[in-house]
């Protein structure tokens, strides 16, 4: 054992990490009790990650407290909330709103635990990401064959499965106050099934005063609901993401929206009253500005998320001083409800459910997703044509830009594999725009002129590529 710890550290700290990652049961404490040099490489492993419920964080509190450099050795912390548990009936139907109303409790309670501890957690100036999660124990199910079976009840006839938890959100009763600056990356898990509402992230946003990477989701599919709903839902988290922290630097932004499977429906119309912009998409433009990083799925597509419609005093060109990197998958539809893709002119209408309503019951399959036709996969050339000049625009005024990915989000139909990308990559003074898509896009004359003019301002050596396929 001698010769061992006078190993050099990097040797020892290797070989202490192979022998805990054998999981034998109780290795990890027989290893800490040699000496205090093991205890603290055994330590710097076992507490970089914790996973906690709201009844172990007093206790995992304690035992950091025990030896205050602990702390310092935490990098994550995934906490999981348990809501209440269901019958086997209730899983044949969609969540009440009583079955709401006692989620929402017990996450708010669950968070306000969790935000008071983290409160008195010391500021080290490393980082701490919080991964959150929610699932409720009867959620828990697993495949079989080809039966979805459920931990607690086993096949339940008639079981909505994931579709029980259709737009339901978590909300976080009342206000919070006390900030928590010692978190500065905040995650939203994607293996769970529940997502919490707009305001409830607006709130954790009030309370992580020190966050500088996000990495959240929205839902945006109320397809039951009245239209002000998801305009109301939208608009809330515009507002939560125009008060976001100003140190956040990287975006992860996952919208969940499912466009018409019948692509002969149209979109609702989210824009208020007779406002021609969406709010959210004006919060997104406006928050990555600030940002670094910007990683964001199931926007809708429209020129704004780049450019405004219109441009002066009051609202002043969009600039990015900092932007590296950016991936956008955007939606065929915009927030008028509008398409930007037409009906493929050699394509067939078809009918192929690959969104997921197609196993609910007829009670709750929403009438534009009742018979999935999609055949939506060429670019409208003029809507097109403005999303991109807007593009032009925006990458003119992104100075640090390095890499663009923009792609329609489309749908697989058997035979025809429809994609229709942008990317746009610099390296020093030499840059490339790329186009690509099945079925091809070629872009007018007016928006390559604009992206000279933009090469121009930029003093870069840009190239223009077309691709066809995959």
């Amino acid at each position: 054992m001698a010769e061992l710890s006078q190993m050099p550290l990097e040797i020892l700290e290797d070989v202490v990490r192979w022998a805990l990652s054998s999981r034998i049961s109780g290795m990890a404490s027989q290893i800490a009790s040699v000496n205090s040099l093991w205890q603290s490489i055994v330590e710097k492993t076992t507490f970089q990650q914790l996973r906690l419920g709201v009844h172990d964080i007093q206790t995992a509190m304690g035992i950091l407290r025990n030896r205050p450099e602990r702390f310092g050795l935490v990098r994550r912390i995934i906490f999981t909330v348990v809501l209440p548990s269901y019958s086997a009936v209730s899983c044949t139907v969609i969540e009440s709103d009583s079955d709401r109303f006692r989620n929402d409790l017990a996450f708010t309670t669950a968070m306000k635990i969790l935000l008071a501890q983290l409160g008195e957690w010391p500021t080290s100036g490393r980082t701490l990401e919080l991964q959150l999660s929610a699932f409720s124990p009867t959620d828990a199910r697993y495949l079989s064959g080809s039966q979805w079976i459920r931990s607690l009840f086993g096949v339940v006839p008639g079981d909505l499965l994931h579709n029980r938890t259709y737009g339901s959100t978590l909300e976080i009763f009342g206000r919070i106050n006390r900030p928590v600056p010692v978190v500065t990356k905040l995650t939203f898990r994607d293996d769970c099934e529940r997502y919490v509402a707009a305001s409830g992230v607006h709130q954790l946003f009030r309370a992580f005063t020190g966050l500088k990477d996000i990495d959240i989701r929205l839902w945006d599919s109320y397809k039951h609901s009245p239209n002000f709903t998801r305009r109301s839902t939208r608009r809330r988290m515009a507002k939560a993401l125009e008060e976001m922290p100003s140190s956040v630097r990287s975006m992860r932004f996952h919208v969940k929206y499912y466009p018409p499977s019948d692509q002969s429906f149209k979109g609702q119309r989210l824009c208020e009253g007779d406002e021609e912009s969406d709010p959210l998409t004006v919060a997104y433009r406006n928050t990555t500005q600030k940002m670094t990083i910007v990683n964001a799925h199931g926007m809708l597509g429209t020129p704004e998320l780049f450019w405004p419609k219109q441009v002066n005093e009051a609202n002043p060109a969009p600039f990015w001083p900092s932007l590296k990197y950016m991936e956008l998958y955007y939606h065929l539809l915009d927030p008028t409800g509008e398409w930007f893709f037409e009906p493929d002119a050699y394509e067939p209408r078809r009918q192929q459910a690959d969104l997921p309503f197609h196993d609910l019951p007829a009670r709750y399959l929403p009438d534009e997703d009742a018979r999935p036709m999609q055949n939506r996969f060429t670019a409208d050339q003029n809507k097109m044509d403005d999303f991109y000049l807007a593009v032009s625009k925006a990458v003119a005024n992104m100075p640090k830009l390095e890499r663009l990915h923009l792609q329609a989000l489309t749908y697989w139909n058997g035979r025809l594999a429809p994609l229709h990308v942008f990317m746009f990559h610099s390296n020093g003074r030499f840059a490339r725009a790329i186009w690509g898509g099945v079925p091809p896009f070629m872009p007018s004359i007016e928006v390559l002129d604009a992206w000279r003019k933009m090469a121009y301002e930029r003093s870069l050596y840009l190239a223009f590529e077309w691709r066809g396929g995959n």
